[in-house]
């Protein structure tokens, strides 16, 4: 997301961070599909109101609640490579009491089979009781069990999530939140073998003042637990926070304006303001502005987990490591045409410093000339770097059963350390997606283009652009089921350096049925 690494985006499940492995990267497939609601997202600098790790942006996905009334859906599908998805889900809604259960089962043998091979349970549920009109507990559980048969390497996930909800007038609302996130990850031989576990409480009051000021003020806390036997280390660490935010209505001018207040057990505070304005010129033209800090934390296993291989590396901790920062800007405008032309451009700027980047340390003999493993690895706070560019967005209802939309963005980096552009990152970035649906045989097509131009690998070399096709349809069967297909990467594209799913084309089908 504007051109920064995954790991400066933050993924919260609703609300609640969510734990994987010592990878920077969430893996958002533990999320079903059908048990998601909607998908929240906001680019730029957010540590205002998120803390840590939102450089880039935050996702939240919220996932779905109890229905208005009795409903039940279920689903099967196979495709390439061996894939089986198997999904079942219920819910209803009776006077004060409501709940939501979802189940998926997931196989696939990968691109390679021998390494990749994998099967897949997932259990969420939500449960709500509205104890008064002005009161409401819910409660969201889930439960993940994945096995690969490769090294027998095994991930556990259970969570609670919980969210108290007051209205005790029309201008105010008081929200407690709290949860708990354990992550186990394991090995047969016991090379890899840890586990996580993260608690969050929060409570945050918000007031309508003067039919002007929307005032959001909270507390903040998190604390994790890391028990990792295989790297042969334990550490913790928590953190207190305290953030204000307020929105004030000066129509046609809205100021929003925060500040967050993040006190680290170790690395100390860090103080991330943001302000942010939108002018509504028109009812169908808007200006936006927003200037804001953000930072990103250490890892804990670069803080502690000294003296651990890593194929040919011995890697050391450091656990004077200061968490990474940054500065965004944002401007942007969008137009409404008409009910059926909509479009976005916007301008970003992030400045980074403080990057978390690794050294390493050759040996080699000191006659022959070969190599002596293993080499060190040191983590270290060397790198600055920036990111800019522009994002073009059209959506378009082109007649009444087809719609278009069209994303560009154009990428300008720079490593300020080497004077370089950052690796990997693609100067340009093209999508188009269709949507035409067929009144007469109820058949909806949903063609796709992605194109993804050149951009540099770890060694500066010049990786050239690719273009995937992508097609998916689906045809309903009288009112309750339907049947879908799907065609990736049409063309069969392969060998692309930097990502590994992109293995030639795939199939996929299934049928649905909802009650």
């Amino acid at each position: 997301m504007l051109g920064l690494d995954a790991k400066h985006t933050l993924i919260l499940v609703d609300g609640q961070r969510i734990l994987g492995g010592h990878a920077a990267a969430v893996d958002l497939q533990q999320i079903p599909i059908e048990a998601v609601e909607r998908i929240e997202v906001v680019k730029g600098p957010a540590s205002a109101l998120y803390g840590s790790d939102a450089i880039a942006g935050v996702i939240n996905i919220i996932t779905k609640s109890a229905p208005k009334k009795l409903s039940a859906f279920a689903s099967t599908s196979f495709g390439t490579r061996s894939i089986q998805v198997h999904e079942a889900s219920t819910g209803f809604k009776r006077n004060k009491f409501g709940s939501f259960l979802n189940y998926t089962y997931r196989r696939s043998n990968g691109i390679h089979k021998k390494y990749d091979e994998f099967w897949e349970n997932i259990f969420q549920g939500s449960f709500e009781y509205e104890f008064t009109p002005k009161f409401r507990l819910i409660l969201k559980p889930y439960y993940s069990e994945h096995k690969m048969k490769y090294e027998e390497r095994k991930q556990q996930r259970i969570s609670l999530n919980s969210l108290c909800e007051w209205t005790p007038d029309e201008l105010s609302k008081l929200k407690l939140k709290g949860s708990w996130f354990n992550y186990k990850h394991w090995t047969a031989d016991k090379s890899s073998d840890w586990h996580r576990d993260a608690y969050e409480i929060e409570i945050n009051y918000s007031r309508l003042i003067l039919n002007i000021h929307t005032l959001t003020a909270g507390y903040y806390y998190y604390k994790e637990d890391i028990n990792d036997k295989g790297k042969a280390y334990e550490a913790d660490q928590n953190f207190h926070s305290f953030f204000i935010q307020d929105e004030i209505d000066f129509s046609p001018f809205i100021f929003v304006l925060g500040v967050r207040i993040d006190d680290h057990d170790r690395w100390g505070t860090e103080i991330n303001p943001k302000a942010s304005l939108l002018y509504k010129v028109t009812e169908n033209f808007k200006l936006r502005a927003s200037v804001g800090r953000a930072f990103r934390s250490p890892t804990l296993v670069k803080l502690y987990a000294d003296g651990w291989r890593m194929g040919p590396y011995l890697v050391h901790a450091n656990p004077d490591l200061e968490p990474e920062k940054s500065v965004g800007y944002q401007v942007g405008a969008e137009y409404k045409f008409s009910e059926k032309l909509l479009v976005k451009l916007s301008y970003f700027r992030n400045e980074l410093r403080d990057l978390i980047h690794h050294r390493i340390v050759k040996k080699f003999h000191p006659r022959f000339g070969f190599p002596l493993f293993p080499w060190d690895l040191y983590w270290e706070n060397i790198g600055k770097a920036m990111t800019q560019g522009v994002e073009l967005s059209l959506a378009s209802q082109i007649k009444d059963n087809l719609s278009a939309i069209f994303g560009y963005t154009f990428l300008d980096t720079e490593d300020k350390e080497t004077k370089k552009e950052l690796t990997y990152r693609p100067k340009h970035k093209l999508t188009l997606e269709l949507n035409w649906t067929i009144p007469g045989i109820n058949l909806n097509i949903n063609p796709e283009v992605i194109y993804i131009g050149q951009r540099y690998d770890s060694d500066y070399n010049k990786l050239s652009g690719y273009t995937i096709f992508n097609l998916a349809l689906t045809r309903d069967i009288g009112k309750y089921v339907s049947i879908f297909g799907r065609i990736d990467n049409i063309f069969n594209k392969k060998n692309v350096p930097d990502e590994y799913d992109i293995d030639g084309i795939e199939f996929w089908g299934g049928i649905r049925a909802n009650f």
